[in-house]
Protein backbone atom coordinates (compact mmCIF):
# COMPACT_ATOMS: atom_id res chain seq x y z
CA UNK A 1 0.00 0.00 0.00
CA UNK A 2 1.42 3.56 -0.85
CA UNK A 3 2.31 6.35 1.51
CA UNK A 4 -1.01 8.28 1.04
CA UNK A 5 0.10 11.95 -0.30
CA UNK A 6 -3.64 13.43 -1.32
CA UNK A 7 -6.80 14.83 0.16
CA UNK A 8 -10.43 14.38 -0.46
CA UNK A 9 -11.61 16.52 -3.29
CA UNK A 10 -14.81 17.07 -1.94
CA UNK A 11 -15.30 17.84 2.06
CA UNK A 12 -18.34 15.10 3.28
CA UNK A 13 -21.72 17.13 4.16
CA UNK A 14 -22.89 17.29 7.83
CA UNK A 15 -23.90 14.10 9.91
CA UNK A 16 -22.60 12.14 6.33
CA UNK A 17 -22.93 8.45 6.53
CA UNK A 18 -19.17 6.93 6.78
CA UNK A 19 -18.55 4.54 4.35
CA UNK A 20 -15.25 2.07 4.55
CA UNK A 21 -14.21 1.24 0.69
CA UNK A 22 -12.16 -2.14 0.57
CA UNK A 23 -10.34 -3.25 -2.42
CA UNK A 24 -6.48 -3.37 -3.75
CA UNK A 25 -5.20 -0.01 -4.86
CA UNK A 26 -2.70 -0.83 -7.71
CA UNK A 27 -5.21 -1.92 -9.76
CA UNK A 28 -8.47 -0.07 -8.71
CA UNK A 29 -6.90 3.07 -8.25
CA UNK A 30 -9.34 5.13 -10.92
CA UNK A 31 -12.51 3.47 -9.91
CA UNK A 32 -11.83 3.83 -5.87
CA UNK A 33 -11.94 7.77 -6.86
CA UNK A 34 -14.97 7.16 -8.91
CA UNK A 35 -16.53 5.12 -5.92
CA UNK A 36 -15.83 8.50 -3.57
CA UNK A 37 -17.08 10.81 -5.90
CA UNK A 38 -20.41 9.58 -6.31
CA UNK A 39 -20.49 8.99 -2.67
CA UNK A 40 -19.70 12.37 -1.20
CA UNK A 41 -21.58 14.63 -3.98
CA UNK A 42 -24.63 12.72 -4.53
CA UNK A 43 -25.45 10.19 -2.28
CA UNK A 44 -24.18 12.39 0.93
CA UNK A 45 -22.43 9.95 2.11
CA UNK A 46 -18.25 10.19 3.75
CA UNK A 47 -16.17 8.00 1.83
CA UNK A 48 -12.26 8.72 3.26
CA UNK A 49 -9.78 6.07 1.23
CA UNK A 50 -7.21 4.80 2.59
CA UNK A 51 -4.14 6.65 0.27
CA UNK A 52 -5.76 9.55 1.79
CA UNK A 53 -4.44 8.84 5.14
CA UNK A 54 -2.19 11.15 7.18
CA UNK A 55 0.35 8.48 8.62
CA UNK A 56 3.16 6.07 7.70
CA UNK A 57 2.61 2.44 6.31
CA UNK A 58 3.96 1.18 10.30
CA UNK A 59 0.01 2.34 10.93
CA UNK A 60 -1.72 1.14 8.06
CA UNK A 61 -2.51 -2.21 9.33
CA UNK A 62 -4.21 -0.96 12.78
CA UNK A 63 -5.95 1.57 11.07
CA UNK A 64 -7.79 0.06 8.88
CA UNK A 65 -8.79 -1.84 11.63
CA UNK A 66 -10.16 1.01 13.39
CA UNK A 67 -11.84 2.76 9.89
CA UNK A 68 -13.63 -0.57 9.24
CA UNK A 69 -14.93 -0.94 12.80
CA UNK A 70 -15.96 3.00 13.46
CA UNK A 71 -17.83 3.24 9.74
CA UNK A 72 -21.50 3.00 9.25
CA UNK A 73 -21.14 0.97 5.56
CA UNK A 74 -18.53 -1.21 3.89
CA UNK A 75 -17.71 -1.49 0.13
CA UNK A 76 -15.74 -4.08 -1.03
CA UNK A 77 -14.76 -3.92 -4.92
CA UNK A 78 -13.37 -7.44 -5.51
CA UNK A 79 -10.91 -8.01 -8.57
CA UNK A 80 -7.89 -10.02 -9.80
CA UNK A 81 -5.38 -9.19 -7.46
CA UNK A 82 -5.08 -10.40 -4.36
CA UNK A 83 -3.19 -7.48 -2.28
CA UNK A 84 -0.55 -7.15 0.03
CA UNK A 85 -0.09 -9.30 2.33
CA UNK A 86 1.73 -7.25 6.07
CA UNK A 87 4.59 -8.74 7.76
CA UNK A 88 3.64 -11.74 10.27
CA UNK A 89 0.21 -12.19 8.36
CA UNK A 90 -1.20 -14.80 6.01
CA UNK A 91 -3.94 -12.84 4.14
CA UNK A 92 -3.85 -9.87 2.32
CA UNK A 93 -5.25 -6.27 3.95
CA UNK A 94 -7.94 -6.38 1.92
CA UNK A 95 -9.03 -9.64 3.00
CA UNK A 96 -8.17 -8.43 6.30
CA UNK A 97 -10.91 -5.75 5.87
CA UNK A 98 -13.52 -8.15 4.56
CA UNK A 99 -13.04 -10.40 7.86
CA UNK A 100 -12.91 -7.43 9.97
CA UNK A 101 -16.07 -6.18 8.42
CA UNK A 102 -18.06 -9.66 9.47
CA UNK A 103 -17.43 -9.21 12.66
CA UNK A 104 -18.31 -5.38 12.83
CA UNK A 105 -21.80 -6.54 11.40
CA UNK A 106 -22.16 -10.08 12.74
CA UNK A 107 -25.72 -11.12 13.83
CA UNK A 108 -27.21 -7.68 11.86
CA UNK A 109 -30.14 -9.06 9.91
CA UNK A 110 -29.28 -6.55 7.54
CA UNK A 111 -25.78 -5.12 7.14
CA UNK A 112 -24.51 -2.09 5.56
CA UNK A 113 -22.37 -4.42 3.55
CA UNK A 114 -21.81 -4.42 -0.25
CA UNK A 115 -19.85 -6.52 -2.63
CA UNK A 116 -18.82 -5.28 -6.62
CA UNK A 117 -17.17 -6.80 -8.70
CA UNK A 118 -16.88 -6.54 -12.45
CA UNK A 119 -19.15 -8.13 -15.21
CA UNK A 120 -16.39 -11.46 -16.55
CA UNK A 121 -15.99 -10.98 -20.41
CA UNK A 122 -15.55 -7.32 -20.40
CA UNK A 123 -13.64 -4.46 -21.02
CA UNK A 124 -12.87 -3.55 -17.53
CA UNK A 125 -12.12 -7.06 -16.37
CA UNK A 126 -10.15 -8.02 -18.96
CA UNK A 127 -8.65 -4.49 -17.88
CA UNK A 128 -8.34 -5.73 -14.50
CA UNK A 129 -6.83 -8.74 -15.03
CA UNK A 130 -3.94 -7.18 -16.88
CA UNK A 131 -3.11 -5.14 -14.55
CA UNK A 132 -3.30 -8.30 -11.63
CA UNK A 133 -0.60 -9.72 -13.88
CA UNK A 134 1.25 -6.59 -14.16
CA UNK A 135 1.73 -6.41 -10.18
CA UNK A 136 2.36 -9.99 -10.00
CA UNK A 137 5.40 -9.60 -12.20
CA UNK A 138 7.05 -7.64 -9.78
CA UNK A 139 6.40 -10.07 -7.04
CA UNK A 140 9.12 -13.14 -6.10
CA UNK A 141 8.45 -16.38 -7.19
CA UNK A 142 6.75 -17.61 -3.93
CA UNK A 143 4.05 -15.19 -3.81
CA UNK A 144 3.72 -15.74 -7.62
CA UNK A 145 2.69 -19.50 -6.98
CA UNK A 146 1.23 -19.04 -3.98
CA UNK A 147 -1.76 -16.17 -5.29
CA UNK A 148 -4.32 -18.03 -7.80
CA UNK A 149 -4.99 -20.13 -4.67
CA UNK A 150 -4.97 -17.28 -2.28
CA UNK A 151 -7.38 -15.36 -4.27
CA UNK A 152 -9.26 -18.35 -5.25
CA UNK A 153 -9.80 -18.90 -1.28
CA UNK A 154 -10.63 -14.74 -0.54
CA UNK A 155 -13.38 -15.14 -3.29
CA UNK A 156 -15.04 -18.50 -2.02
CA UNK A 157 -15.60 -16.47 1.11
CA UNK A 158 -16.86 -13.46 0.36
CA UNK A 159 -18.96 -15.85 -2.32
CA UNK A 160 -20.62 -17.82 0.45
CA UNK A 161 -24.05 -18.45 -1.21
CA UNK A 162 -24.83 -20.21 2.38
CA UNK A 163 -25.14 -16.25 3.94
CA UNK A 164 -28.05 -14.76 2.56
CA UNK A 165 -26.66 -10.95 2.60
CA UNK A 166 -24.28 -11.46 -0.26
CA UNK A 167 -25.47 -10.44 -3.39
CA UNK A 168 -22.84 -9.73 -5.31
CA UNK A 169 -23.63 -6.82 -8.01
CA UNK A 170 -21.42 -6.93 -11.31
CA UNK A 171 -20.24 -3.95 -13.35
CA UNK A 172 -19.58 -3.69 -16.46
CA UNK A 173 -17.87 -0.24 -16.79
CA UNK A 174 -17.13 3.29 -14.51
CA UNK A 175 -20.56 4.30 -15.26
CA UNK A 176 -22.09 0.98 -13.95
CA UNK A 177 -19.94 1.07 -10.92
CA UNK A 178 -21.11 4.60 -10.17
CA UNK A 179 -24.61 4.24 -10.66
CA UNK A 180 -24.56 0.77 -7.77
CA UNK A 181 -22.60 2.90 -5.44
CA UNK A 182 -24.80 5.55 -5.52
CA UNK A 183 -28.24 3.12 -5.10
CA UNK A 184 -26.14 1.35 -2.40
CA UNK A 185 -25.19 4.76 -0.71
CA UNK A 186 -28.73 6.65 -1.06
CA UNK A 187 -30.07 3.28 0.41
CA UNK A 188 -28.28 3.19 3.63
CA UNK A 189 -28.80 6.94 4.01
CA UNK A 190 -32.51 5.63 4.09
CA UNK A 191 -33.99 7.71 1.08
CA UNK A 192 -36.19 5.35 0.17
CA UNK A 193 -39.99 5.13 -0.27
CA UNK A 194 -40.82 2.73 2.31
CA UNK A 195 -38.70 4.68 4.27
CA UNK A 196 -40.31 7.81 3.64
CA UNK A 197 -43.79 6.27 3.79
CA UNK A 198 -43.04 4.44 7.47
CA UNK A 199 -40.84 7.88 8.74
CA UNK A 200 -38.15 6.48 9.20
CA UNK A 201 -36.23 9.51 7.48
CA UNK A 202 -36.19 13.04 7.86
CA UNK A 203 -39.40 14.44 5.64
CA UNK A 204 -37.99 17.68 5.01
CA UNK A 205 -34.39 16.38 3.99
CA UNK A 206 -36.87 13.53 1.92
CA UNK A 207 -38.93 16.44 0.50
CA UNK A 208 -35.97 18.45 -0.60
CA UNK A 209 -34.49 15.81 -2.20
CA UNK A 210 -37.27 12.87 -3.35
CA UNK A 211 -35.40 9.85 -5.33
CA UNK A 212 -36.60 8.47 -8.46
CA UNK A 213 -38.36 5.56 -8.40
CA UNK A 214 -37.42 2.38 -11.15
CA UNK A 215 -41.25 2.35 -12.35
CA UNK A 216 -40.93 6.62 -12.87
CA UNK A 217 -37.02 6.05 -14.68
CA UNK A 218 -38.63 3.02 -16.60
CA UNK A 219 -41.23 5.66 -18.04
CA UNK A 220 -38.34 7.87 -19.82
CA UNK A 221 -38.49 7.28 -23.55
CA UNK A 222 -40.99 3.71 -23.60
CA UNK A 223 -43.40 5.26 -25.18
CA UNK A 224 -43.39 3.28 -28.03
CA UNK A 225 -42.89 0.07 -25.87
CA UNK A 226 -45.78 0.37 -23.77
CA UNK A 227 -48.03 1.60 -26.14
CA UNK A 228 -46.62 -1.76 -28.54
CA UNK A 229 -47.55 -3.99 -25.39
CA UNK A 230 -50.95 -2.06 -24.49
CA UNK A 231 -52.01 -2.86 -28.03
CA UNK A 232 -50.86 -6.66 -27.92
CA UNK A 233 -52.93 -6.89 -24.45
CA UNK A 234 -55.97 -5.50 -26.32
CA UNK A 235 -55.47 -7.32 -29.11
CA UNK A 236 -55.82 -10.69 -27.25
CA UNK A 237 -59.57 -10.35 -27.02
CA UNK A 238 -59.54 -11.53 -30.65
CA UNK A 239 -58.08 -14.92 -29.88
CA UNK A 240 -59.89 -15.86 -26.66
CA UNK A 241 -58.30 -19.38 -26.76
CA UNK A 242 -54.98 -17.51 -26.19
CA UNK A 243 -54.05 -18.89 -22.38
CA UNK A 244 -51.29 -16.61 -22.18
CA UNK A 245 -48.62 -14.08 -23.77
CA UNK A 246 -44.90 -14.40 -23.05
CA UNK A 247 -42.92 -10.56 -24.15
CA UNK A 248 -39.68 -9.94 -25.18
CA UNK A 249 -37.43 -6.76 -23.30
CA UNK A 250 -34.73 -6.27 -25.51
CA UNK A 251 -31.63 -4.05 -25.77
CA UNK A 252 -28.36 -3.24 -24.95
CA UNK A 253 -27.07 -4.12 -21.70
CA UNK A 254 -27.67 -0.67 -20.52
CA UNK A 255 -30.63 0.18 -21.55
CA UNK A 256 -32.80 -0.20 -18.76
CA UNK A 257 -34.56 -3.36 -19.02
CA UNK A 258 -35.30 -3.60 -15.41
CA UNK A 259 -36.98 -0.30 -15.03
CA UNK A 260 -38.89 -0.76 -17.77
CA UNK A 261 -40.35 -3.71 -16.52
CA UNK A 262 -41.11 -2.46 -13.08
CA UNK A 263 -42.95 0.51 -15.23
CA UNK A 264 -45.00 -2.10 -17.12
CA UNK A 265 -45.75 -4.38 -13.45
CA UNK A 266 -46.97 -0.91 -12.15
CA UNK A 267 -49.76 0.20 -14.92
CA UNK A 268 -50.28 -2.55 -17.34
CA UNK A 269 -50.00 -5.43 -15.30
CA UNK A 270 -51.41 -3.70 -11.88
CA UNK A 271 -54.30 -6.24 -11.96
CA UNK A 272 -51.87 -9.43 -12.21
CA UNK A 273 -50.69 -11.32 -9.36
CA UNK A 274 -48.37 -11.57 -7.50
CA UNK A 275 -46.73 -8.41 -6.43
CA UNK A 276 -43.21 -9.67 -7.23
CA UNK A 277 -39.91 -7.25 -8.99
CA UNK A 278 -38.00 -8.78 -11.78
CA UNK A 279 -35.50 -12.04 -10.56
CA UNK A 280 -33.28 -13.94 -12.07
CA UNK A 281 -32.06 -17.69 -12.25
CA UNK A 282 -30.05 -18.55 -8.73
CA UNK A 283 -26.39 -19.31 -10.28
CA UNK A 284 -26.63 -23.17 -10.76
CA UNK A 285 -30.16 -23.31 -12.15
CA UNK A 286 -29.27 -23.72 -15.88
CA UNK A 287 -31.18 -26.73 -16.31
CA UNK A 288 -34.83 -26.51 -17.51
CA UNK A 289 -36.16 -28.85 -14.30
CA UNK A 290 -34.28 -25.63 -12.74
CA UNK A 291 -35.82 -22.40 -14.54
CA UNK A 292 -39.26 -24.45 -14.05
CA UNK A 293 -39.07 -24.95 -10.23
CA UNK A 294 -37.99 -21.16 -10.30
CA UNK A 295 -40.79 -19.93 -12.37
CA UNK A 296 -43.42 -22.14 -9.80
CA UNK A 297 -41.72 -20.41 -7.29
CA UNK A 298 -42.25 -17.05 -8.35
CA UNK A 299 -45.79 -17.80 -9.01
CA UNK A 300 -46.33 -18.82 -5.67
CA UNK A 301 -47.76 -22.33 -6.45
CA UNK A 302 -49.11 -24.49 -4.05
CA UNK A 303 -46.86 -28.10 -4.25
CA UNK A 304 -44.70 -25.67 -6.47
CA UNK A 305 -41.83 -27.99 -4.95
CA UNK A 306 -42.60 -30.70 -6.81
CA UNK A 307 -42.72 -28.75 -10.25
CA UNK A 308 -40.30 -29.76 -12.68
CA UNK A 309 -42.00 -29.89 -16.23
CA UNK A 310 -43.42 -27.48 -18.60
CA UNK A 311 -46.71 -29.41 -18.28
CA UNK A 312 -46.81 -29.90 -14.47
CA UNK A 313 -46.40 -25.71 -14.52
CA UNK A 314 -49.41 -25.34 -17.02
CA UNK A 315 -51.38 -28.00 -14.47
CA UNK A 316 -50.63 -25.70 -11.05
CA UNK A 317 -51.41 -22.30 -13.30
CA UNK A 318 -54.49 -23.07 -15.02
CA UNK A 319 -55.78 -24.07 -10.73
CA UNK A 320 -54.76 -20.02 -9.88
CA UNK A 321 -56.32 -18.72 -13.29
CA UNK A 322 -59.32 -19.83 -12.34
CA UNK A 323 -58.89 -17.31 -9.32
CA UNK A 324 -56.76 -14.10 -10.92
CA UNK A 325 -54.86 -13.02 -13.60
CA UNK A 326 -50.62 -14.09 -13.47
CA UNK A 327 -47.60 -12.44 -14.38
CA UNK A 328 -44.06 -13.43 -13.47
CA UNK A 329 -40.57 -11.70 -15.34
CA UNK A 330 -37.35 -13.40 -15.49
CA UNK A 331 -34.32 -11.24 -16.27
CA UNK A 332 -31.31 -11.82 -18.72
CA UNK A 333 -32.35 -15.34 -19.95
CA UNK A 334 -29.54 -15.13 -22.39
CA UNK A 335 -26.87 -14.88 -19.57
CA UNK A 336 -28.34 -17.49 -17.35
CA UNK A 337 -30.06 -20.06 -19.24
CA UNK A 338 -27.87 -22.37 -22.00
CA UNK A 339 -29.35 -21.44 -25.62
CA UNK A 340 -31.09 -17.72 -24.25
CA UNK A 341 -34.31 -16.73 -25.74
CA UNK A 342 -34.63 -19.60 -28.47
CA UNK A 343 -33.99 -22.51 -25.77
CA UNK A 344 -36.29 -20.80 -23.30
CA UNK A 345 -38.96 -20.36 -26.44
CA UNK A 346 -38.01 -24.28 -27.52
CA UNK A 347 -37.88 -25.73 -23.71
CA UNK A 348 -40.34 -23.68 -21.64
CA UNK A 349 -42.63 -21.47 -23.17
CA UNK A 350 -43.84 -24.06 -26.09
CA UNK A 351 -44.62 -27.00 -24.09
CA UNK A 352 -46.60 -25.24 -21.14
CA UNK A 353 -48.68 -22.93 -23.55
CA UNK A 354 -49.74 -26.09 -25.44
CA UNK A 355 -50.71 -27.79 -21.97
CA UNK A 356 -52.12 -24.68 -20.69
CA UNK A 357 -54.32 -24.23 -23.71
CA UNK A 358 -55.56 -27.03 -23.60
CA UNK A 359 -56.22 -27.22 -19.97
CA UNK A 360 -58.07 -23.45 -20.04
CA UNK A 361 -60.49 -24.76 -22.69
CA UNK A 362 -61.40 -27.82 -20.93
CA UNK A 363 -62.15 -25.57 -17.62
CA UNK A 364 -63.63 -22.31 -19.17
CA UNK A 365 -60.96 -19.96 -17.64
CA UNK A 366 -61.52 -16.53 -18.06
CA UNK A 367 -58.21 -15.21 -16.92
CA UNK A 368 -54.34 -15.31 -18.44
CA UNK A 369 -50.43 -15.38 -17.71
CA UNK A 370 -48.47 -13.05 -18.80
CA UNK A 371 -44.77 -13.63 -18.56
CA UNK A 372 -41.84 -10.88 -19.40
CA UNK A 373 -38.36 -11.89 -20.35
CA UNK A 374 -35.93 -9.40 -20.95
CA UNK A 375 -32.85 -10.08 -22.55
CA UNK A 376 -29.62 -7.69 -22.69
CA UNK A 377 -27.50 -9.45 -25.71
CA UNK A 378 -28.51 -7.93 -28.77
CA UNK A 379 -28.37 -11.29 -30.30
CA UNK A 380 -31.70 -11.09 -32.46
CA UNK A 381 -30.19 -13.11 -35.44
CA UNK A 382 -30.38 -16.18 -32.55
CA UNK A 383 -34.03 -16.23 -32.41
CA UNK A 384 -35.46 -17.11 -35.74
CA UNK A 385 -38.89 -19.16 -35.29
CA UNK A 386 -39.02 -18.32 -31.51
CA UNK A 387 -39.87 -14.56 -31.87
CA UNK A 388 -42.81 -12.78 -33.10
CA UNK A 389 -42.69 -8.97 -34.05
CA UNK A 390 -45.34 -7.25 -31.77
CA UNK A 391 -46.40 -4.97 -34.41
CA UNK A 392 -47.26 -7.41 -37.56
CA UNK A 393 -50.39 -9.04 -37.88
CA UNK A 394 -50.74 -12.04 -35.13
CA UNK A 395 -52.41 -16.04 -35.69
CA UNK A 396 -53.28 -17.33 -32.23
CA UNK A 397 -50.44 -19.72 -32.32
CA UNK A 398 -47.84 -16.94 -32.36
CA UNK A 399 -48.72 -16.42 -29.28
CA UNK A 400 -47.05 -20.08 -28.39
CA UNK A 401 -43.54 -17.87 -29.32
CA UNK A 402 -42.53 -14.83 -27.41
CA UNK A 403 -43.45 -11.14 -28.63
CA UNK A 404 -40.93 -9.01 -29.08
CA UNK A 405 -41.66 -5.27 -28.26
CA UNK A 406 -39.74 -2.27 -30.18
CA UNK A 407 -35.62 -2.61 -28.96
CA UNK A 408 -35.13 -0.34 -26.09
CA UNK A 409 -32.93 2.04 -27.77
CA UNK A 410 -30.90 6.00 -25.94
CA UNK A 411 -32.65 8.64 -24.58
CA UNK A 412 -33.04 11.84 -26.21
CA UNK A 413 -33.79 15.09 -25.47
CA UNK A 414 -37.79 14.95 -27.05
CA UNK A 415 -38.06 11.54 -24.60
CA UNK A 416 -36.76 14.24 -21.30
CA UNK A 417 -39.20 16.77 -21.89
CA UNK A 418 -42.14 14.20 -22.90
CA UNK A 419 -41.13 13.01 -19.50
CA UNK A 420 -40.75 16.32 -17.66
CA UNK A 421 -44.19 16.25 -18.61
CA UNK A 422 -45.59 13.54 -17.87
CA UNK A 423 -44.19 13.61 -14.58
CA UNK A 424 -44.98 17.19 -13.98
CA UNK A 425 -41.96 18.59 -13.64
CA UNK A 426 -41.82 22.35 -12.93
CA UNK A 427 -40.46 25.00 -15.59
CA UNK A 428 -40.34 27.23 -13.14
CA UNK A 429 -38.00 29.91 -13.83
CA UNK A 430 -38.75 29.64 -17.56
CA UNK A 431 -35.85 27.47 -19.37
CA UNK A 432 -35.50 24.63 -16.44
CA UNK A 433 -36.58 21.94 -18.25
CA UNK A 434 -34.03 22.52 -20.11
CA UNK A 435 -31.41 22.99 -18.50
CA UNK A 436 -32.09 20.03 -16.56
CA UNK A 437 -32.37 17.78 -19.91
CA UNK A 438 -29.06 19.19 -21.10
CA UNK A 439 -27.18 17.48 -17.97
CA UNK A 440 -29.42 14.78 -17.89
CA UNK A 441 -27.86 14.12 -21.40
CA UNK A 442 -24.02 14.91 -21.26
CA UNK A 443 -21.41 12.84 -19.56
CA UNK A 444 -20.05 14.73 -16.67
CA UNK A 445 -16.15 13.64 -17.64
CA UNK A 446 -16.10 14.25 -21.45
CA UNK A 447 -18.66 16.57 -21.73
CA UNK A 448 -19.91 14.47 -24.86
CA UNK A 449 -23.79 13.99 -25.32
CA UNK A 450 -25.07 10.60 -24.08
CA UNK A 451 -28.24 9.46 -24.01
CA UNK A 452 -27.53 5.67 -22.49
CA UNK A 453 -30.39 5.14 -20.38
CA UNK A 454 -28.59 3.93 -17.65
CA UNK A 455 -26.14 6.57 -17.61
CA UNK A 456 -29.01 9.18 -17.93
CA UNK A 457 -31.23 7.32 -14.85
CA UNK A 458 -27.63 7.84 -12.68
CA UNK A 459 -27.23 11.84 -13.78
CA UNK A 460 -31.20 12.43 -12.88
CA UNK A 461 -30.69 10.74 -9.29
CA UNK A 462 -28.78 13.37 -8.55
CA UNK A 463 -31.16 15.99 -9.80
CA UNK A 464 -34.16 18.00 -8.08
CA UNK A 465 -36.95 17.41 -10.15
CA UNK A 466 -39.51 18.50 -7.41
CA UNK A 467 -39.71 21.67 -5.36
CA UNK A 468 -39.72 20.97 -1.17
CA UNK A 469 -43.58 20.03 -0.66
CA UNK A 470 -43.94 19.15 -4.51
CA UNK A 471 -45.53 15.03 -4.60
CA UNK A 472 -42.65 13.09 -6.68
Amino acid sequence: MPTPTAAPVHPPPAAALTIFLSSTIGDYECYRRAVQDVLLRKAECACFLSEDWIGGYDATLEKCRQRVCQSAGFILLLGHWYGSIPPGREQSITHLEFEWARERWQGDPFPKMAVLRPKPGTQVDDTLKEEALRILATRDQEERDRHAARLLKFHAEVDDRQTEWRTIRTFADIHDLREHTLVIGRDWRGYTPMAAAQGLVDAEKGAAEPRLRDDQLGRLGREPQHAALRKVLSGLAAHPDVPAVAVLVNGDRDAGQRAFVTYVQGSLLKNHRPKRKIGRLPPGSSTLPALVAWVARTLGLAGATGVDTPEALADGVVEELQHQPLHFAIDRVAADYPGGVAAFQRDLWQPFWTRLKLLRSQRQVANRLVAIVTDHSGAAGDWHGSVVDAQGTKSADDFSRLIALPRLGPVDETDLYDWFDALEVPDDPPGRRQELMRRALRDEESGELDGTPLHVFERLQGERLWSEGDDA
